[in-house]
């Protein structure tokens, strides 16, 4: 009997290391399995990563350039000049035009890597918001100085967590709306008539009181 009992148990062990054996077998398949999984989701994350490329806009520009100035206001030479018409799209497409004689604008030239802009964009979006800008004065964004590698991107995620609202022109990997536009430093702002023509322009922030007497400016006058 004790022979019988001490021959089945040593016949047992055997089977038993072999399932060990197997079922570990299997667990690192599995962890190699998930492990290889996180890594193609992580390739394909990366991959599908929008590029400056992906996000540059085309835009057409039309008229003389501006020559570069902004940062000093009162004698701005530019000022009384026929603005370039730029014929873009905001990022999702929807055409956008700045330039173009009818409704006086104000142009919110900004690179979404740029701290000055961060900040400005996050003041003056709620005061959008709040009904700051008059009616009569159209507000629209040119988002400038692509560059994926850069931090804060891509901007458009960037305007949207902002809860900026107006329209977006996006400019070319080049900066050419910027360019044209003569742009110097970044916040760049501009304020154009109704005859499309320069009222004044501005390199670096502003605060929104100084926004809204440019508002009037190029309305022709309060409201």
């Amino acid at each position: 009997m004790s022979s019988s009992t001490t021959s089945k148990r040593t016949t047992s062990t055997p089977d038993g290391q072999g399932r060990q054996r197997l079922l570990l077998a299997i667990g690192g398949l599995v962890v190699l399995a998930f492990i290889v999984g996180i890594a193609v989701l992580s390739t394909g994350e990366r991959g599908s990563r929008v590029t400056t490329e992906d996000l540059a806009g085309n835009p057409a520009i039309e008229g003389e350039p501006l020559a570069p100035g902004g940062q000093d206001q009162p004698n701005d030479p530019e000022v009384g000049s026929q603005a370039p018409v730029v014929t873009g799209a905001d990022f999702d497409g929807t055409p956008v035009t700045i330039g173009e004689p009818g409704t006086p604008q104000l142009l919110m030239f900004m690179a979404s890597w740029c701290p000055a802009c961060q900040e400005e964009l996050r003041s003056v979006s709620p005061w959008l918001a709040e009904g700051g800008l008059r009616e009569d004065v159209a507000l629209v964004a040119v988002s400038t100085g692509l560059d994926d590698t850069r931090p804060n991107w891509p901007p458009d995620e960037w305007f949207e967590s902002e809860g900026f609202e107006y329209p977006v022109l996006v400019d070319d990997a080049d900066g050419s709306v910027a360019s044209a536009y003569g742009l110097t430093a970044t916040p760049f702002w501009v304020g154009l008539d109704a005859q499309g023509q320069v009222v004044a322009r501005a390199a670096g922030m502003l605060p929104v009181d100084q926004i809204q007497v440019l508002a009037d400016a190029v309305a022709g006058g309060p409201a």
